[in-house]
């Protein structure tokens, strides 16, 4: 028999105490309910939202319709460009180029370039074939190195293309490649990134309109 009373036996389990903190567990399933005010607002808001996306995207697209990129071969309406090429001659040490283009060929746009690059006044116009490609067509007595580059967007030589047996030189850069020649008192640069072909035959007008030294 011991000599110390034991005290009453401890049960197995006994009940938390009451100001146990939640498990981590029953705090990641517990869902907020919101009340049917609540409830009403956030769809109310949800909806807003939605009718406001649509509203500026139906009021984007048009404007995006519109207004095209800006681009020097986005097509414009025909310009006379033997008309252009004539005030442009009064100030050019040149004669400014107008190709006589076939029928459903057109320039898009001719303009005067003065002093632009190195103080190097030039002629410049764009070309749309009826296939609706591009080319545009630069033109100047006083061609340097920084000016080529300028204007040809630092294209890179790719050696020598031959055009009914006048040699062009070829740059490329991208998808645009570049013919460059000396005809007559003037250097000529084409570019175009319609492939070769496109450019051949603005050279080939080129070779057989424009007066040789």
């Amino acid at each position: 028999m011991s000599e110390h009373p034991e005290g009453p036996a401890v049960p197995a389990s006994s009940s938390a105490p009451a100001d146990a903190q939640p498990s981590v567990e029953a705090e990641q399933n517990f869902k907020p309910v919101l009340t049917p005010a609540q409830s009403k607002r956030a769809n109310q808001t949800l909806k807003g939202m939605i009718i406001s996306v649509l509203l500026t995207v139906a009021v984007v697209i048009p404007v995006i319709l519109i207004n095209p990129a800006n681009k020097a071969e986005t097509f414009r309406d025909p310009v006379n460009v033997a008309d252009v090429a004539s005030q442009a001659a009064a100030d050019a040490n040149f004669v400014p180029w107008a190709p006589n283009l076939p029928a459903d060929d057109y320039v898009n746009f001719a303009r005067w370039v003065s002093g632009n690059v190195d103080g190097i006044k030039y002629w410049e116009f764009g070309v749309v074939t009826s296939d609706e490609k591009f080319v545009w067509v630069r033109q100047t007595a006083d061609s340097n190195p920084s000016w080529l580059a300028t204007v040809t967007e630092n294209a890179v030589p790719a050696g020598t293309h031959t055009v009914d047996g006048t040699d062009w030189e070829l740059r490329t850069k991208d998808k645009s490649q570049v013919l460059i020649s000396t005809i007559g008192d003037s250097t000529l640069v084409f570019s175009s990134d319609s492939g070769l072909e496109t450019l051949d035959s603005i050279a080939r007008m080129a070779q057989q309109e424009i007066p040789k030294k």
